[in-house]
């Protein structure tokens, strides 16, 4: 499988203690968190950095988000996570046994560097300990379906309310990830219902592939970029916006104005836009 250019960086493979304990674990997320040998040769070790703005980063600051991957068996779960860890070989790697097992990543998302702990350790299994403590784990979550299985999209429903029951009254950042989306002729679920799920459960939508690594690297920026709009400071959040948009092209500016001013004088036009926007990693 070809490797994508951007994932290059050192990984090391995690595992839960027996106890569970990291799951809830306050203050350093990893501190109950035991490290076992890394899953990759020497020669296979990936190095660099994984950033979606090389250019212009900066080590100011590492912050570290514990995100939660949850979603019915089959969907991809270990294989985005595979993605995430920087095997070389993606989801064929001889470490696709790395389900219930945890991760961390470095990234350089706009130019700010953040560490991701990743959590696999989602257990289908009514009433199992895991589900509960991953309910309660998370600083973010991925809801993975599969595009191509509709039960997991209605199973993703099911798990994006039971998350609200259980964290109501917080603000967790929540993105709704169609995986398996390289697989057209099997798909069973549209882009479009993806979208009125998101927009229904109010949260955000992206659809990936994990075997040929498409909106892998985005949505994980993506679920840094959610918890930053909702831990850091309306200026902080703003001086961002403003270098983002600074960014953008000018045709990507011009088609954002006209959507913006059709929008105001069409109703159907400002739900698309609302639907749209679930897709949008980079706002609320």
């Amino acid at each position: 499988m070809r490797r994508h250019s951007c994932f290059q960086q050192q990984t090391h493979r995690w595992s839960i203690s027996t106890d569970g304990g990291c799951l809830l674990g306050k203050g350093n997320p990893a501190s109950n968190i035991v490290r076992s040998q890394s899953c990759f040769t020497p020669d296979q070790h990936p190095r660099g950095s994984w950033s979606s703005d090389s250019s212009d980063s900066s080590e100011v600051g590492r912050v570290c988000y514990r995100v939660v991957v949850i979603g019915e068996d089959g969907v991809g779960k270990s294989a985005l996570a595979s993605v995430f860890a920087g095997s070389p070989y993606g989801m064929y790697a001889d470490c696709d046994q790395w389900a219930d097992d945890v991760y961390e990543r470095t990234m350089i998302v706009d130019g700010e560097s953040a560490s991701i702990i990743l959590l696999d350790t989602w257990d289908n299994q009514e009433g199992s300990w895991v589900q509960e403590h991953c309910m309660q784990a998370g600083d973010a979550y991925l809801i993975v379906y599969s595009v191509t299985d509709r039960a997991s999209f209605e199973k993703a429903s099911e798990l994006r309310i039971q998350l609200r029951r259980t964290r109501q009254s917080e603000d967790i950042p929540i993105i709704l990830v169609g995986n398996k989306s390289d697989l057209v002729r099997c798909r069973e679920v549209s882009v479009a219902e993806g979208r009125a799920c998101a927009v229904v459960f109010d949260c955000k939508f992206i659809e990936t592939s994990a075997a040929v690594q498409h909106n892998v690297s985005e949505m994980f920026e993506g679920i840094v970029r959610q918890v930053r709009l909702r831990r850091d400071s309306k200026e902080v959040n703003e001086k961002r916006m403003a270098l983002n948009r600074r960014r953008e092209s000018i045709p990507k500016k011009a088609k954002r104005f006209l959507d913006k001013m059709v929008a105001k004088n069409n109703k159907n036009m400002a739900y698309r836009l609302k639907s749209k926007s679930c897709h949008d990693l980079s706002v609320l």
